[in-house]
């Protein structure tokens, strides 16, 4: 072996030196074969995501797997997401965790994989359009003016909305029997027939949402009406099995649909049913059979109302139910479901044989995406970013399932929730969330969203100040930076949560400080009244400052909003998200000056706190007098 070697190595190597230029030139022509042809491609997809496709086309449904799923391990989806290579600073890579799986370069948009869940580029620029694109209004306990209302329903229209879903709760005008659940400051008949007039002016639809199962707090909380809960000691579910609850439906239904005329659907909830079959007269039944059945007889008082008025629901309790027990109750002739999900990844919360079973029912179907009030019970500005992953996703979703039903999908609605439910605090209120509302609305009425799109946001938003020259949603997700100087309607409450979210930030870094990190002002301190008044006038020095500057939040947030909502719902606001700052500040500022009112301070140990005796913590205790012989049981130390 190593003869060989040693004879054929060094004519092995003459031939490559001889061969090196040829090698040299082959390698060259090859590589510059490959840049024309990268260079082409990428050429088509710029020209292909400038230039959407028709909206009507779906998946081929002749390339579909055995169990007639979309084949996923083969060619991509054909939708366009979040960028592309016309706008590649709307996903810098350091921004998030599951682009940096992907090299930078590719330039692909982003989207779900039904089958993986996850994430992958797409190189295929077909877009899906939801024929209706209905914007969700949650006016439960925080009714904007009429005049506000009048110019969001402008915006949205010319943004691409076709329609809009009022969800009145107790800001609904009831009369008669069931006037108590009208709130105090509940919109007049002439509001109502005003925002309806207002829609049908920019062409929008209306689609009137009421609760019938679940959510009733809002009438099941008064006395009038609590004999009609499920769970006596709860407002929060009617009890299906009275027909007094039918008939508390029956009286919504009529008053809904007397003041909006006979609609095209009409939504009576039903979601989040959380307590069913508690009842004496319940506990018997089983549980599918009670919702089903007074699903059925809602559907059933819709129709009597308004026989060409269809009824919707959304989906949650019908996940789990099967296909059977739906068709027995003949659910595909009486509702039509609406699917919803506001997180990013919905298929794991609506897997694919969910949508099987829903296709096999009913012939229609609805899904809900959310632009405000889904991943914060407290939060006061939506984030973009993830609503928009969020609305993407849906279209995806849309483009592949779409071919399982006979008549498709019929929309999208696009949610913005008030609180989340009718006891909750506020969380976005809606001039918060207008960025979040435009971005979301454009990018489900053409099917995408990328830089292409930002002259009609733009436009919508009134940013002919200093309009952006892009927007980069992953590094600016709450668009503060980006919208700051737009005029859409409520842009003055928008740029002052900036300035609000800075001033939390920083009394709760001083909070920080006063409470865990230094040791002068804590609550042992405040307690024993024993400090020192040099370092208490040291960590004070911001108080003053910090002070000012939340009262001063006070006004602007009054003069912001007043145009906006009446004194009721901006107090609620102030209440919730100011006023407890300035009470800890105005505390922490007392306890200060408390302690530093003291000349003369007491000899250690101090006394044990009742609170703690309960536990055999007392005084007198025989082995702290060991340790400190002049002290009896009877001594407070520095009494």
């Amino acid at each position: 072996m190593s003869a060989v070697s040693s004879n054929h190595g060094p004519r092995f190597f003459v031939t490559i030196r001889r061969k090196k230029s040829a090698l040299l030139g082959v390698t060259l022509v090859t590589a510059a074969v490959l840049l024309c042809l990268q260079y082409n491609v990428a050429k088509e997809a710029v020209d292909e995501s400038v230039q959407p496709v028709p909206a009507n086309l779906y998946l081929d449904t002749d390339k579909r797997t055995q169990e007639g799923r979309p084949n996923y391990g083969g060619e991509p989806k054909p939708v366009q997401f979040i960028a592309n290579s016309v706008a590649s600073d709307f996903l810098p890579e350091q921004q998030s965790q599951f682009i940096n799986n992907y090299p930078q370069q590719q330039q692909q948009p982003y989207v779900q994989s039904r089958q993986s869940q996850q994430v992958y580029p797409s190189s295929r620029k077909q877009i899906y359009v939801p024929p209706q694109r209905i914007v969700h209004f949650d006016l439960k306990g925080a009714p904007p003016k009429v005049s506000y209302l009048k110019h969001v329903f402008a915006l949205i229209k010319k943004l691409g909305a076709t329609g809009v879903l009022l969800e009145w709760e107790d800001m609904f005008p009831w009369r008669g029997p069931i006037k108590e659940l009208a709130a105090s400051n509940a919109y007049s008949k002439e509001d109502i027939k005003e925002i309806l007039a207002s829609a049908k002016d920019n062409s929008l639809s209306v689609i009137p949402l009421i609760q019938t199962f679940g959510h009733m707090e809002f009438a099941l909380k008064y006395n009038t009406f609590s004999s009609l809960r499920e769970v006596p000691e709860s407002a929060q579910a009617l009890c299906p099995s009275l027909n007094e609850s039918l008939t508390l439906v029956e009286h919504m239904v009529e008053q809904v649909i007397a003041l909006h005329g006979h609609v095209p659907y009409l939504h009576v909830g039903c979601d989040e049913v959380f307590q069913m079959g508690e009842c004496p007269r319940c506990r018997p039944k089983p549980r599918e059979d009670l919702f089903l059945s007074h699903v059925a007889n809602v559907a059933r008082i819709v129709k009597k109302q308004s026989p060409h008025t269809i009824p919707l629901i959304w989906d949650d309790m019908l996940r789990h139910l099967p296909a059977a027990t739906m068709m027995l109750y003949k659910m595909n002739t009486l509702v039509e479901p609406m699917v919803w999900v506001y997180a990013e990844d919905i298929y794991r919360f609506v897997p694919s044989n969910v949508w099987d079973k829903y296709a096999s029912v009913f012939p229609y179907i609805w899904t809900a995406s959310a632009f405000k009030g889904a991943f914060g019970e407290t939060m006061y500005v939506p984030n973009v970013k993830r609503h928009l992953e969020n609305n993407l996703n849906w279209l995806e979703l849309m483009n592949n399932e779409g071919p399982l039903y006979k008549g498709g999908f019929r929309g999208i609605a696009i949610t913005g929730w008030q609180r989340y439910d009718h006891f909750a605090t506020l969380c976005e209120l809606l001039p918060a969330a207008i960025p979040s509302l435009a971005v979301n609305t454009l990018a489900t009425s053409r099917g995408f969203f990328n830089a292409t799109l930002l002259e009609p946001l733009v436009s919508g938003l009134d940013c002919s100040i200093m309009p952006p020259s892009s927007v980069p949603i992953m590094s600016d997700p709450f668009l503060w930076d980006t919208l700051g100087r737009c005029g859409f309607p409520g842009h003055g409450f928008f740029n002052f949560l900036q300035r609000f979210n800075s001033l939390q930030r920083e009394v709760a870094d001083f909070i920080t400080q006063i409470d865990h990190k230094r040791s002068w002002l804590t609550q042992y301190n405040v307690r024993h009244n024993f400090s020192s008044p040099l370092r208490v006038d040291e960590l004070l020095m911001d108080a003053p400052r910090l002070y000012h500057s939340a009262t001063s939040m006070v006004h602007s947030a009054i003069e912001n909003l007043q145009s906006v909502y009446d004194n009721y719902t901006v107090a609620e606001w102030i209440e919730q998200n100011i006023w407890p700052l300035i009470q800890r500040l105005d505390k922490i500022q007392q306890d200060g000056a408390n302690l530093k009112q003291r000349k003369v301070w007491p000899r250690r140990p101090f006394p044990i706190i009742k609170e703690l005796e309960r536990f055999g913590l007392i005084k007198g205790d025989p082995s702290s007098n060991a340790r400190n012989p002049g002290l009896t049981a009877n001594r407070v130390p520095g009494g």
